[in-house]
């Protein structure tokens, strides 16, 4: 598989309903999950599926009349990319400025702060360790 790129909203969405599924999906379940977010029409969700499908993101299976659209990324491999990504793009890679940021705007409450406070001691033993 290709390097994974950032997708989307688009094709994002697509993904997150096929994850949310935990199954592979036909055109007309995608559509139903998408539906409450997305009144797309069948040919705009098939567009996605085969941009998705070039892309690595996706495979389609035949199954009777139709296909069955299968993710071949994980919801976890593609996390991975976009966390960086944003990292990157607005953090100049720092995670502390992103806690910084998060600070600054209010977003943590005590509770959170803590509780990075003890998965940032987690991560440190474990980096002594292995």
């Amino acid at each position: 598989m290709a390097e994974l790129k950032r997708l989307p909203d688009a094709e994002l969405a697509v993904m997150q309903a096929l994850w949310q599924a935990g199954r592979p999906l036909t055109r007309p379940e995608l559509e139903t999950m998408l539906a409450p977010a997305h009144a797309w029409a069948p040919t705009t969700v098939l567009n996605l599926v085969a941009r998705l499908e070039g892309k690595g993101f996706v495979t389609r299976h035949k199954a009777g009349r139709g296909h069955l659209i299968e993710p071949l990324v994980t919801r976890q491999a593609y996390l991975a990319v976009e966390s960086r990504s944003a990292l990157e793009r607005m953090f100049g890679g720092s995670a502390r400025n992103l806690v910084a940021a998060l600070h600054q705007c209010h977003a943590l409450s005590k509770k959170e702060i803590r509780e990075l406070s003890d998965y940032l001691d987690e991560l440190s033993k474990e980096e002594t360790e292995g």
